[in-house]
């Protein structure tokens, strides 16, 4: 398989002016090249360890994010990740025994076990995804990869600006573009956001699904702390089992019914979008919820 990458010339990124579109064979590596969404599990990212392998209805909060990644058209396959230490705890058990794979990347960081990942399964085009997102929507994460393909873009996302409600981020780039990352970055914080680099650098060319505004992206279906998780609860003590599969209308409609369903973004807990200052090259048309009165 190969992949269009603007900007890159025998692995260097020319300048804007003289940007070209050329191919790139990826490394023949066993079986075809494929697109995967990928989760990063990583129990330091949350304040209670153990928070992802908590409850949200029938299942635990981490498969509610993988199940729902296995219904984005488009991705062939959903791989989490998680470092070496934690490879004989109930987390990797949780993520085999659920029917997903599982990515055993080194201790050192987001970034390295993103790279082992797509290395381990032959990954041409990533869609990355949070493991506190419990509520990603099938349907955006497979606009955003509609945009990517379409605008032929090196990266694409749904955040630049984020006008989406909290917890639908989705991200979509290429492999190769992992590993330079991988390669190049240096300092602590730009191997711990797997994505900055591409995100920050000048001569990549980015794509933004316009999110529909208008005050929804204050709500906040975010699972990284305990009072979000008791808050995305109530969903499910509201919808039973659909709220596994509701799309990201559905639950708007719901929580603007309902606004004591949902929590709203607190800046001052740093919940506010860490890419927000961002601006992409390529914007689409605003994509709506088409929220039912």
């Amino acid at each position: 398989m190969r992949r269009r990458c603007a900007g890159w010339v025998n692995g260097a990124l020319g300048t804007r002016a003289h940007r070209q579109s050329i191919t790139i064979s990826s490394p023949a590596r066993g079986p075809v090249m494929t697109t995967a969404a990928i989760v990063q599990a990583r129990s330091t990212q949350f304040q209670d360890k153990d928070l992802i392998l908590q409850s949200l209805g029938e299942k635990t909060a981490l498969i509610r994010v993988l199940d729902r990644c296995a219904r984005i058209a488009g991705v062939d396959q959903v791989i989490c990740t998680i470092p070496e230490s934690e490879v004989e705890t109930q987390l990797a058990l949780e993520i085999l025994r659920n029917g997903h794979l599982l990515s055993v990347g080194p201790d050192s960081d987001p970034l390295s076990d993103l790279t082992h990942a797509v290395e381990d399964y032959g990954v041409e085009t990533v869609v990355l995804v949070s493991a506190a997102s419990p509520f990603i929507d099938p349907g955006i994460c497979a606009k955003v990869l509609e945009l990517y393909d379409s605008a032929s873009a090196d990266y694409a996302c749904n955040t630049m600006p984020a006008l989406f409600p909290r917890g639908l981020e989705c991200e979509v780039f290429p492999a190769v573009l992992a590993a330079e990352a991988n390669r190049i970055a240096r300092e602590d914080y730009a191997r711990e956001d797997a994505t900055l680099w591409m995100r920050e650098h000048v001569y990549l060319q980015k794509a933004n699904l316009r999110g529909p505004g208008g005050g929804l992206e204050s709500l906040n279906w975010m699972v990284s702390n305990q009072a979000q998780l008791d808050q995305a609860r109530l969903l499910f003590d509201e919808l039973g089992e659909a709220a596994g599969e509701a799309s990201a209308a559905e639950l708007a409609a719901l929580c603007l019914r309902r606004p004591d369903l949902s929590g709203e973004i607190s800046e001052a807990a740093g919940e506010g979008n860490p890419v927000a200052h961002l601006r992409a090259d390529i914007e689409s048309a605003v994509a709506s919820l088409k929220i039912a009165a």
